[in-house]
Parts: C-alpha cells; sequence; structure tokens
C-alpha cells in the first residue's frame, strides 16, 4: 500500500507512538529524508494588469496577454505564498506590475521622454498602479514583498511608484538581510534608459549619450523598453558585495531585466549586461540571479576562462521567470524559491519552469547522492519535469565553448 500508509503502521516505544520507516514505502521513506529548505521566497513576474481585453502578438501567434486575468491570479499565488507559513521569508515581485500608458515615440533614434506624461493616461496608470498595490499588500498578508522596478512600471514618475510599493526607504535598489547568512540583492535596470528619467535632467541628458554610443558600437541588447544599471548603482552593488564577501553572506540577486545575455533571448538582458556579469561572477558570494521581463522565460550561465584560459561555465545562476500574464486560459505562473545549503530548488506552478540549481562549488559535498532526473524529481516534490543544473560541464557543452581554441569560432551558451 506504500505511501497511503503513512501514518497508521506504527511502533510503541515507551510513552509514544511513531511511523516507523520501515513499513513506509519508497515515496513515503524519501519525504522523511527529504532536507527542508533553510527558508524559501515566493516569486511572480510581469503580472502587468490593465483593464483591457485579451491581446494576441501579431508576429507570435499563440502568445497572448490576459490583462484582465490578472488580479485572480496573482491573489492565488499570494494566498499560497502566505500558506508556506514561517518558512517563507519574503516575496518578490519581478517587475511589470500594471500594463500602463504613455506618449513616447519609440520610432526615433534616441527615445526618450519629452516631458510628463499627459494627465489623462498618468490618472489611468495611477489607478492601475494603485489597484495591484493594494491587492499585493492586502494578499501578502504581512508577509514582506518587496518589488523590482519593471520598464512598464515607469509610466509614472519613478519616486511615485517606489512609494505605491513600498519599497525600503522609497529605494528602488537596496538590499535586505534572508535567514541563514543570505541576503536579498535587489537592482534596478530601468536606470540609464532616458524614458525612465526626469525630463531635462542631467541623468537623461547621460542616457541618451549612452544610448547613442551604444548603438553605434551595435550593441544588441539597447531597445526602447530596457536599461541597465547606471555608474552610480553599479558602484553601490560593488560595495555590497564586498560587503556580502566579508561577512560570509550567499546573496540572491533580484531585477526586472536579466543581467547576463544568456538569460534571456537577444535584446530582452540589461543594456549593459556585458559589464554587469563578470562583477557578479567575480564575487563568491553570488549564489544565482532572477528576473523577468522576458516573458517566455529563460535560462542560462556565462562562459568565464579556467587557470588553463579555455572556457567553462561560470558559477552564477541567471534564472528569468515566465510571466504571469501570458499564461495560458485556466493556468497561472508564479514560483517558490527553496533556498538549501548547497543547492536552490525553483518550484515552479502553472508555466513557471521547476528547476534545481547548484549552488555550492565544485567538489563540496551536496548531500545529494545523484542528480539523475527521476531521483530529483521524487525528491523535490515537483510535478512534471524538472531541470537540473549542475556545477560542471557535459563533454559537448565544452567541446562548443571552446570552439576558438580548437580552429572554430567562439560559441556563448544559451
Amino acid at each position: 500500500r506504500g505511501s497511503r500508509s503513512r501514518g497508521t503502521l506504527s511502533v510503541t516505544s515507551g510513552a509514544y507512538e511513531s511511523p516507523s520507516i520501515q513499513f513506509l514505502g519508497s515515496a513515503a521513506r524519501l519525504e522523511v529524508m527529504k532536507p527542508k529548505p533553510l527558508f524559501s521566497i515566493g516569486l511572480f513576474a510581469d503580472a502587468q494588469y490593465a483593464d483591457k481585453d485579451d491581446y494576441e502578438r501579431p508576429s507570435e501567434k499563440g502568445r497572448t496577454k490576459y490583462f484582465r486575468a490578472v488580479p485572480e491570479r496573482l491573489a492565488v499565488a499570494l494566498r499560497d505564498f502566505k500558506s508556506k507559513g514561517e518558512g517563507l521569508a519574503c516575496v518578490v515581485n519581478l517587475g511589470d506590475l500594471y500594463d500602463g500608458v504613455n506618449d513616447d515615440d519609440v520610432t526615433v533614434e534616441v527615445p526618450t521622454r519629452m516631458g510628463a506624461i499627459p494627465a489623462h493616461l498618468a490618472s489611468k496608470n495611477r489607478a492601475d498602479l494603485d489597484l495591484m498595490a493594494a491587492l499585493v499588500r492586502t494578499g501578502a498578508g504581512g508577509i514582506p514583498v518587496y518589488h523590482c522596478l519593471g520598464n512598464h512600471d515607469l509610466n509614472l514618475p519613478r519616486h511615485e511608484v517606489t512609494a505605491a510599493l513600498g519599497n525600503p526607504g522609497g529605494a528602488s535598489y537596496f538590499t535586505v538581510k534572508l535567514p541563514r547568512g543570505w541576503r536579498l540583492v535587489v537592482l534596478d535596470t530601468t536606470d540609464v534608459n532616458p524614458r525612465y528619467l526626469d525630463p531635462g535632467s542631467a541623468a537623461q541628458a547621460a542616457g541618451e549619450a549612452y544610448v547613442r554610443a551604444a548603438k553605434a558600437e551595435g550593441v544588441v541588447e539597447v531597445k526602447p523598453w530596457g536599461g541597465g544599471v547606471g555608474p552610480e548603482q553599479m558602484e553601490w552593488l560593488g560595495g555590497q558585495l564586498r560587503a556580502a564577501e566579508a561577512a560570509g553572506e550567499r546573496l540572491v540577486v533580484a531585477s526586472h531585466i536579466a543581467l547576463s545575455t544568456t538569460g534571456a533571448r537577444p535584446g530582452m538582458s540589461a543594456w549593459n549586461a556585458r559589464d554587469i556579469a563578470p562583477v557578479l561572477e567575480a564575487s563568491p558570494a553570488v549564489a544565482l540571479c532572477i528576473a523577468g521581463h522576458d516573458h517566455p522565460g529563460g535560462y542560462g550561465r556565462t562562459l568565464v576562462k579556467d587557470q588553463d584560459g579555455l572556457n567553462t561555465f561560470g558559477r552564477v545562476h541567471y534564472v528569468t521567470l515566465e510571466a504571469m500574464l501570458e499564461a495560458p486560459e485556466g493556468s497561472t505562473s508564479y514560483a517558490i524559491l527553496e533556498v538549501y545549503e548547497h543547492e536552490v530548488a525553483i518550484v515552479g506552478v502553472g508555466q513557471a519552469t521547476s528547476r534545481r540549481l547548484q549552488v555550492s562549488p565544485d567538489g563540496v559535498f551536496t548531500g545529494v547522492a545523484t542528480f539523475g532526473r527521476a531521483m530529483d524529481v521524487m525528491e523535490s516534490g515537483m510535478e512534471g519535469e524538472v531541470v537540473v543544473e549542475r556545477s560542471e560541464m557535459g563533454l559537448l557543452d565544452w567541446i562548443n565553448a571552446n570552439r576558438g581554441s580548437m580552429g572554430g569560432g567562439d560559441v556563448e551558451l544559451r
């Protein structure tokens, strides 16, 4: 009868009774032996609410935005997060809480925001943001919720959005202590884009200059809906990495836009991802980076040079979570990030991909005898297929990554 008999067969020892593991089926024994996470984090991305009809992308049949379905989907996700109890440290919104409208001309060479968004558009944006912010506050029921700023969120002034969302100190980038020697770092990847900077400001002028220079160099990431991490924020990030290393902390880095070109499709990562990723890879504190923005989701690791000058995988995992907005009718997309001593598990719900990510250094005992997929599915309790990402490279990956050293062209792995 296997796991169905769990808790009904017991052996007596002194004054209490407990199930004997010998009497349990294999699935039940795995449940007893399965390690518990140190803590967990609720994740959702690209809710992007608007009071308007569903929209199917003309160029990508089958990809539909279900704007009005979002509030109920988010309410269900928040109820699920609350059900996790004290083990849930916080919830992270990976950006684009509402859709928003503006009158920006994105067809010009350097798209920018010429002035304040017209009052009638700003009023609609404010109503949608307030509705979603209230839903999150009420639905979270006291669980801390931290928000990444998305490009759609900035259809209102930045200070107004961060105040409505309730980020610590009204900041767009910040850090929060997590349990068991971990820390959350939230970055603002709407930085640099002149569309999202105060009209007429020195920062906006610098953003416009950045766009001109990047386009002249052929940087494919520079799209009107993107952005990056500016110099001041990069300096702040460097300080946070050094502080975490000194304290022996591990970091989860969250942002709306992927911080590596391997974590999203071309044109959907941060404008200066090629500058950000090496900084993150160089810090032993960074375990993984999570993002939204690219609605189909994604995963990647950057290539770094080993001691022999050959390409190998970097340590940091870059995960892009599938958008809640585009989950098919009757479905959804959100996840629970479970943090263990040597790995993290992303337990996806609906369209969100479940993943197991090794975060311990090579050669360190992980406490898991096998990373085989069948065992992973049983141990994790995840339904459906689980994508397992190891730290080491397979032979085919290594050959592809080092073609340049063997007479071919270098390949960036995705």
